[in-house]
């Protein structure tokens, strides 16, 4: 009879043991596979054929305070500077356009990472593109741990930049993943409004 006992408890035992192994390995899987999703780089050109114009951006809500002469920037149609309402607060974007998605390729990307990046040519005197340059630098920190403690020097404004449909947009970060990730909060933003548009019943968009 005690042997019966104890082996029912030791049955049990192996059972609960078995539980807590069978959840931790879920537990493990789980926190690997969404460590997996988060290092996902993201795309620095998003091939679309699709043709945006500002009005898109202000749908998706881009506050646009200035619009540059593109009369000396090669293939260029359109330029802004204007900002977003950022997750992590609002970021400075700027938005040039092109007649195509392969003219921005090919007359953009040279000049947009010439802008971009740590070692950007934010200087007026010898950048290439000089409309706007003042807006392509900030004031960098002064490494204190008060943020409003500055070195009274500036920075490049933009970490990086991504090519989406006949846009370059180039995105306020301190490296380039961040700056990219927030082209992605306006990328995201601009594929909703343009979605919602194509759905919308056609009566209304008459």
């Amino acid at each position: 009879m005690n042997f019966e006992i104890g082996e029912m408890r030791l049955t049990q035992h192996f059972r609960y043991f078995l539980l807590v192994v069978l959840i931790g390995c879920f537990v493990l899987t789980t926190t690997a596979c969404a460590s997996e999703e988060v290092d996902i780089p993201l795309e620095g050109v998003i091939d679309s054929d699709e043709i945006f114009t500002v009005e898109i951006l202000r749908s998706a809500g881009m506050k646009t305070s200035k619009q540059y002469d593109v009369t000396d920037l090669p293939g260029g149609i359109d330029a802004w500077y204007g900002f977003i309402k950022g997750v992590t607060g609002p970021k400075d974007i700027e938005a040039r356009f092109y007649s195509s998605h392969q003219e921005a390729i090919e007359f953009g990307t040279v000049l947009a990472e010439e802008v971009s990046g740590d070692d950007a040519n934010v200087d007026k005197e010898t950048t290439t593109w000089k409309e706007g340059v003042r807006n392509r630098s900030r004031m960098a920190s002064g490494g204190a741990a008060d943020l409003a403690a500055w070195s009274g020097k500036r920075k490049p404004n933009y970490g990086d930049f991504v090519i989406f449909g006949n846009m370059i947009l180039l995105c306020q970060g301190d490296d380039p993943q961040q700056s990219v990730a927030v082209c992605y909060e306006l990328i995201e933003s601009i594929r909703t409004v343009s979605y919602t548009h194509l759905t919308l019943p056609t009566i209304l968009l008459v």
